[in-house]
């Protein structure tokens, strides 16, 4: 049985604290890494932290603490142990929640309120919450008020279950929104990430294994990466488990070379004596890989420092193209030069093997999206097709 001293009584998870109201940290419950973490952002014990606000989605939310306004996701907010501060005016019963109250006690010369308030140290109390309130608000309108358009798109692939989603939000925090894929019902999230001053917009795919689409959400994971024309494409893959993820990132580097690999779940790697020879895997990959953390914010900066690079052309990426059996070269040797002839000069961006490739395959879906696009890309270069 867990024993209480009379200093814990009244403590409670930070994330059960609704916006706006002031609490300080008593103490944190997480350990290791996710301590560090913690105590590394300014969440020390005996700190004041407000919430601002919570994500449409309702995770995670925004608080402000040590001058600076951080993201935290509800399991990590539940790992911190805060107390509310006294409430604003203890001896009258009064709150500011409490408007219609406040109306019929107007303070008086000879008021408790207004000798609540004549007394120094509750006035630089009320002071403080004054303060604590603009402070509050200057973040969330300086945000709407200059916040800068995108310079790049960025789209997040990979299979399901390999903290694509968490890593997502550790890039975005609160600048998200989730909404339905057009033409289908399948939700996709999408949000703002500013690293080095750049601006850029995360596309969160729906998980999918392969882009021989067999489901909707495949299919917009799929159509995105091959049609919506992103500036660099993040594969998310699970490290512990790393030889049934790559044959999602080979089909995407046959459709493109700005391909960066985010090899998540490091610690899970680490905890089950996994050793991956990075370099290696990047050499034979032909495109840089970047090891992270995403639930706990680990290497995300290094991993937007190349992604930057990769679509400002400072790394350029040669991107390991697979061999086919006999029969199947053959046929693309045939197609191949009819299809690059035909999209030379138009706003096709798809290499002409893997268009190739994909209507030797038959998909009807997918063949019939190609030729649809194909068919605009010629029409607008001035070519018929």
């Amino acid at each position: 049985m867990i024993s209480l001293d009379d200093d814990a009584v009244g403590a409670i998870p930070l994330s059960s604290v609704s916006p706006h109201v002031a609490c300080r940290i008593y103490r944190l419950t997480s350990k290791e890494q996710a301590r560090r973490r913690l105590l590394h952002i300014g969440f020390t014990p005996g700190v004041k932290v407000i919430p601002i606000r919570r994500s449409p989605t309702g995770d995670p939310t925004a608080y402000f603490v040590r001058g600076a306004v951080v993201a935290l996701r509800r399991e990590q907010a539940d790992e911190v142990m805060v107390k509310i501060n006294p409430p604003l005016f203890p001896d009258t019963g009064l709150s500011p929640e409490s408007e219609d109250n406040t109306k019929r006690h107007l303070p008086t010369d000879n008021s408790p309120l207004f000798s609540y308030l004549n007394a120094p140290n509750h006035l630089n109390r009320l002071i403080n919450h004054l303060q604590t309130a603009v402070i509050c608000a200057l973040p969330i309108i300086m945000r709407l008020e200059s916040k800068p358009l995108p310079k790049y798109t960025v789209a997040l692939a990979g299979n399901p279950n390999t903290g694509k989603s968490a890593l997502f939000n550790a890039l975005t925090g609160l600048n998200q929104h989730t909404g339905n894929w057009p033409g289908k019902t399948v939700v996709v999230a999408e949000g703002i990430c500013l690293h080095q001053g750049t601006s850029f917009r995360i596309i969160d795919l729906p998980g999918t294994y392969s882009l021989l689409a067999s489901s909707k959400e495949e299919e917009v994971a799929r159509d995105f990466i091959c049609f919506g024309k992103p500036d660099v494409t993040v594969v998310v893959s699970d490290a512990t488990c790393l030889e049934r993820n790559l044959n999602l990132v080979l089909e995407i580097l046959e459709v493109t070379s700005k391909v960066v690999v985010a090899l998540n779940l490091m610690d899970e790697a680490h905890r089950k004596k996994i050793s991956i020879d990075i370099q290696g895997l990047s050499s034979s990959l032909g495109v840089p890989v970047m090891p992270t953390v995403g639930r706990l914010g680990l290497g995300l900066a290094k991993l937007m420092d190349t992604v930057q690079a990769v679509a400002d052309g400072h790394i350029m990426t040669h991107p390991s193209q697979l061999t086919y059996d006999r029969s199947i070269e053959e046929a693309v040797s045939l197609i191949g030069p009819w299809i690059e002839s035909a999209i030379r000069g138009t706003s096709c961006r798809l290499p002409a093997r893997w268009i190739a490739l994909r209507l030797l395959d038959g998909d009807p879906g997918l063949t019939r999206g190609l030729l649809n696009r194909l068919t605009q890309a010629v029409s607008k270069g001035g070519m018929s097709a």
